[in-house]
C-alpha cells in the first residue's frame, strides 16, 4: 500500500524554466543550446544545486564560460521568471492530500525556491520535501532518494516518484520505489487511477 508520493518540481509542477532560459539565451547570443545547457546544468550547475557553491560564485563561473553581456540580477530574474505553473498538477495533488504524504524531491537552489515560493506559495502544497541544495546531492545520485524515504518514514515499496525525466526514475526504481514518467496532468491522473491511487 502506498503512503508517500514524491513530486519533481521543474517539468511536473512547474514548466521547465531552465530549458526555456537556455533556449532564449542561446538564440540571443548565437550559442549552441548544448553548450549553454552544459554550463548551467553541468558541473557548475551541479555544484550550485548541491549547495557546494553560492549564487555569486555560480554566476561568476557562468559569465566566465558564456559570452553573456547582462547583469547577474537580470539573468537570474529571467531564469526564475521562466518557470510557470503547469495547469492541472496542483489539482491532482489536492486530490491526493490527506490520503498520502505528499513531498517534493527537487534539484534546486535556494534563490529559485524562495522566489517561486514567494510568487506561488507552492511549499505549502506539500507535507515536506527534499531540495538538493539542502542535502548536498542531486538526482540521479541514489542518496537523494534514500534521504526522501528517510524523511517520509516509509519503505521504498510504499512510495511513488513522479518525474518528467525517465533517467531520474531509474535509481528510484532500482531501490524499489515505483516510478511514473510525467507527460501531462491528464496522463498522470490516468496512471494514478489505473494504479488505484486516485
Amino acid at each position: 500500500m502506498y503512503k508517500l508520493i514524491l513530486f519533481d518540481l521543474g517539468g511536473v509542477v512547474f514548466t521547465n524554466g531552465t530549458k526555456k532560459f537556455v533556449t532564449d539565451i542561446s538564440a540571443r547570443y548565437g550559442i549552441k543550446y548544448e553548450e549553454a545547457l552544459n554550463v548551467l546544468d553541468g558541473e557548475i550547475g551541479t555544484k550550485y544545486r548541491e549547495g557546494k557553491i553560492g549564487r555569486d560564485e555560480f554566476w561568476k563561473l557562468v559569465l566566465e564560460s558564456l559570452p553573456l553581456r547582462e547583469t547577474i540580477d537580470g539573468l537570474e530574474s529571467e531564469w526564475i521568471g521562466d518557470y510557470e505553473l503547469i495547469p492541472g498538477t496542483k489539482e491532482i495533488m489536492d486530490k491526493l492530500r490527506g490520503k498520502y504524504k505528499i513531498m517534493y524531491l527537487s534539484d534546486n537552489v535556494k534563490e529559485r525556491v524562495d522566489k517561486l515560493d514567494a510568487r506561488f506559495g507552492f511549499i505549502s502544497w506539500f507535507d515536506d520535501g527534499i531540495f538538493s541544495h539542502e542535502v548536498g546531492v542531486r538526482k540521479p545520485n541514489p542518496k537523494i532518494y534514500e534521504y526522501a524515504l528517510q524523511k517520509g518514514q516509509v519503505e521504498p515499496s510504499e512510495s511513488i516518484f513522479i518525474d518528467d525525466k525517465p533517467k531520474m526514475l531509474e535509481p528510484a526504481r532500482e531501490i524499489g520505489i515505483t516510478g511514473l514518467v510525467f507527460e501531462s496532468p491528464e496522463k498522470l491522473e490516468s496512471d494514478l487511477e489505473r494504479m488505484g491511487v486516485l
